[in-house]
């Protein structure tokens, strides 16, 4: 993930006058670089992590990476992992496997602070690929082709999801981003003939995996989702950084998942 710093150009273009233009350009807004934490722990799997930090605006350049971090993970029933780093950022455990009984605090040591995050793991979300559902794509609304269609049995009270939509591997992205949430407000507990929000074609593979949030973690991916598709309109959201539920200032989440998959050949 890459945070997009707020920068402001103003630009001020003189009178037209014998055909010469003046134009007055004044610098972009720079701050100091935050640390970026994206890190999970998935049920029944090692816990990871990546760790970078933001970048200006403009930079036409990789995100920078923190290769140096020490990564901790540790459980409420006496376990701990120290990370090891495996290449572009990214950190993995060996030890600890993710568990729904357990809680899970996470702590990085990066860039001269200390950042502690603690989750836990909502249990896993039962749902199958029930069909799929063609359209002509005659209303304007929709695209042509056959949309897979989902049931799922969610459990009672407040719950949080997170969904993930794949074509022959490849994953679904929407305008800016490829976030799917909901929560069990909106969708109750017994969803029937729930529909991807991409069409497929024949012999397509679609996969769907729903990942368990909590609510922390369902808040995170609503703030990031709003900023991405920010068009900076009039009715749009200001800008602003999104919640995180580590300690000490940095962008980012750690994340406790169930992760439930499944996967279709698209036919007639």
């Amino acid at each position: 993930m890459k945070k997009i710093y707020q920068a402001f150009v103003l630009f001020f273009i003189a009178h037209l006058l014998f055909s010469c233009t003046k134009v007055v350009d004044y610098d972009l807004v720079s701050e100091d670089p935050k640390t970026v934490i994206e890190s999970r722990i998935i049920k029944d799997s090692f816990a990871i992590a990546r760790i970078t930090t933001t970048a200006p605006y403009l930079a036409n350049e990789p995100t920078p990476i923190v290769d140096n971090a020490f990564i901790v993970i540790s459980d409420n029933v006496g376990n701990k992992d120290t990370l090891n780093y495996i290449g572009n950022g990214f950190y993995r455990g060996d030890d600890i496997i993710g568990n729904t009984a357990n809680i899970y605090t996470l702590s990085v040591s990066a860039r001269g602070k200390v950042h502690v995050a603690t989750t836990s793991i909502p249990d896993t979300v039962s749902f199958s690929i029930t069909g799929a559902n063609y359209k002509d794509g005659t209303t304007g609304f929709e695209k042509k082709g056959y949309y897979p269609t989902i049931q799922a049995t969610l459990p009672a009270g407040d719950s949080y999801y997170l969904f993930k939509y794949y074509k022959n591997d490849s994953l679904y992205r929407r305008d800016n981003s490829s976030l799917y949430i909901t929560d069990s407000r909106f969708v109750g507990t017994n969803i029937q003939g729930y529909e991807t929000p991409q069409p497929y074609q024949i012999n397509d593979v679609a996969k769907i995996n729903i990942y368990t949030l909590t609510k922390e973690a369902y808040n995170f991916y609503n703030d990031l989702d709003a900023q991405l598709n920010n068009d900076g309109g009039f009715f749009s959201t200001p800008p602003a950084n999104t919640s995180t539920n580590f300690s000490n200032g940095p962008i980012g989440l750690f994340q406790g998942s169930s992760l439930s998959t499944h996967s279709v050949t698209v036919t007639p």
